[in-house]
């Protein structure tokens, strides 16, 4: 996938780090069905980096290009929210 860093605003977390959170098998993708997220075509993603970083990440797509917007590391819920998905996948 390509990756349009125009938008990125998040200068604690680098774009490398943001793209392997992207690419890790466990990743949640969150597609919100309604509300101002929904409205502006803004997705989540919760993926970990091959450091381990734990990161929660805005972004847009046009099914191509992924447009991180912003990125932090994830709360302890979302951790746990993660965690618990990446072990239903096993």
């Amino acid at each position: 996938m390509d990756f349009d860093w125009s938008a990125y605003s998040s200068p604690a977390i680098s774009p490398q780090e943001v793209q392997e959170s992207f690419e890790d098998p466990f990743c949640l993708r969150i597609l919100p069905s309604n509300g101002p997220l929904a409205e502006h075509s803004r997705f989540l993603c919760l993926g970990k980096s091959l450091s381990g970083k734990s990161l929660f990440s805005l972004y847009s797509s046009d099914g191509r290009h992924m447009r991180p917007i912003a990125s932090r590391t994830m709360t302890q819920h979302e951790t746990y929210f993660y965690d618990r998905k990446a072990k239903e996948s096993l």
